[in-house]
């Protein structure tokens, strides 16, 4: 069966119509298959931004940028771009440009608003933030700020070093003086470990053989010296109790003390009263008189003694 000649070119015309369809949907970067939503955003910057790069979410691409225009009634750019059907945008989504324009990676990156939120009607305007910045863009406009700061950094150590060489120079800066010092101070001290180094190595040995005799000790006669340490504790218990003693004791003295400075009793009055001092004096002056008569006539009071027989 012969085909028409208009059949082959209606479907020459047909086939033409869908190659260009899909050509331009490749080209715009817009899936071959399924739908698509557009939205918009306005941000200060495009930050290299054009059509043609990716929307992505959380590092997934999602959409194409559409368009990029200036608005100069509002002195902004406006971003189209385009989001796959499968993927919702709620309300509270935000837009930012992502990526180094330098290396061709700008792409805007989409963060999704809660999923409880009601989606953002197509065609929308999705809410940006300006925290995507081109970085090199950022360095560039930051460079001769550290550019400055570099040259002065230099410049001042520059003016450290001529400064430090020149001291080294001078014989007669404290600097040069106290390099030295510090190299003597160092000499001698290497002088000094060499000169004793069999030395201390013999201290080291009679410690480790001090450490190792200990240790035997302790292995060989471990049910000894537990025993000494029962006897010490026994000790100090002992003394414990003794103080505790001794301090009770103190405890009455005190008391006893404060009695006889308050005057109780016989030896607080004896030492508190004056008068039973003074008669006490002159009981014992008496008695010394007494003595002293029955020394020089002893017949006076011998008189009246009778003899008694014992028998």
């Amino acid at each position: 069966m012969r085909i028409a000649n208009e059949i082959k070119v209606g479907l020459a015309i047909i086939v033409t119509i869908v190659i260009f369809v899909l050509g331009f949907r490749f080209l715009k970067d817009v899936p071959l298959f399924g739908g698509t939503r557009g939205y918009y955003s306005v941000m200060a910057d495009a930050g290299g931004i054009i059509a043609g790069n990716p929307v992505r979410i959380s590092g997934v691409k999602v959409g194409s940028v559409t368009d990029v225009s200036y608005q100069p009634g509002i002195d902004s750019i406006r971003i189209g771009f385009t989001v796959s059907m499968d993927i919702p945008v709620p309300r509270g989504t935000t837009a930012r440009i992502a990526g180094i324009d330098a290396l061709g990676g700008v792409r805007v990156d989409l963060e999704l608003g809660p999923h409880t939120n009601p989606s953002i009607e197509p065609g929308g305007r999705i809410r940006s933030t300006e925290d995507g910045a081109d970085l090199f863009a950022e360095m560039t406009r930051r460079a001769p700020a550290l550019a400055n700061q570099a040259d002065s950094v230099l410049t001042s150590l520059g003016t450290t070093l001529s400064a430090t060489s020149r001291l080294l120079d001078d014989p007669s800066s404290d600097l040069r003086r106290t390099l030295g010092a510090l190299r003597g101070t160092a000499t001698a001290l290497e002088n000094t470990i060499q000169t004793e180094s069999e030395h201390l190595g013999g201290i080291l040995e009679n410690l480790e053989g001090i450490t190792g005799s200990v240790r035997n000790a302790v292995g060989e006669g471990g049910d000894s010296l537990s025993i000494a340490v029962d006897d010490l504790r026994s000790s100090m218990k002992s003394l414990d109790q003794l103080m505790a003693s001794l301090n009770t004791t103190m405890t009455r003295l005190d008391v006893i003390a404060a009695k006889i400075e308050s005057g109780e009793g016989t030896l607080g009055k004896l030492i508190n009263d004056p008068g039973l001092y003074v008669q006490l004096d002159s009981a014992v002056w008496n008695l010394n008189q007494l003595l002293a008569d029955f020394k020089k006539h002893p017949r006076r009071y011998l008189r009246e003694l009778k003899i008694i027989d014992i028998l």
